[in-house]
């Protein structure tokens, strides 16, 4: 069974259960201190935890659970935050090599902040249940420059990056940026195009 972490929104310690968030969802996962692993840790609320999803009787529910240590979520570097990084270097890059004015990097940079505005504000509207931004719109703004920001918003917020269908259209949106940058950095685009 597939395991994947979550954070604990909730806990009931004199009761002995809680409720956890997947990254990126707003369903409630039931958490019980008997779906702990043995020699583990109670958990409080905040704790990341790693768990084995099941159907419980009113919802998702959590099996096999591990709270995380901070040593393990420190070193698990997300690869959104590795793509974004290699992205705002390639575009430095491109600038540093003579082949695009730093405008470029600006522009990633203010495109970048506009999305993570717009991954905030989501993300606080899913969780108020209030009018969202659409997923059109966010993609927009990614493909548009904000690309970058698009991946440091999602884990941040741990917004969107459950949901495979949006996360393959970031993938096609990064691998076209990389494209774009690194056409420009080898000279087979000129600037401007």
């Amino acid at each position: 069974m597939t395991r994947v972490q979550a954070s604990l929104v909730e806990w009931k310690d004199d009761k002995g259960y809680g409720f956890a968030r997947l990254p990126g969802g707003t369903d409630r996962v039931f958490v019980h201190i008997r779906s702990l692993q043995h020699n583990v840790p109670r958990p409080k609320k905040g704790d990341m935890l790693e768990l084995e999803l099941i159907d419980g009787k009113k919802g998702p529910a959590a099996q096999n659970v591990r709270v995380l240590n901070e040593a393990e979520i420190a070193h698990s570097l997300p690869y959104h935050v590795v793509t974004a990084t290699m992205l705002f270097i390639l575009a430095q890059l491109v600038v540093i090599l003579g082949k695009a004015p730093f405008g470029l990097v600006v522009y990633y940079a203010l495109a970048g902040a506009l999305s993570i505005y717009l991954y905030g504000r989501d993300k606080q509207a899913a969780i108020a249940g209030r009018w969202r931004v659409s997923e059109s719109h966010l993609l927009t703004v990614d493909l548009m420059g904000g690309i970058i920001g698009g991946l440091l918003a999602q884990q941040r917020y741990w917004h969107k990056t459950s949901k495979q269908r949006f996360q393959m259209r970031v993938f096609v949106i990064v691998v076209l940026h990389a494209g774009l940058l690194a056409a420009l950095g080898s000279g087979l685009l000129n600037w401007p195009f």
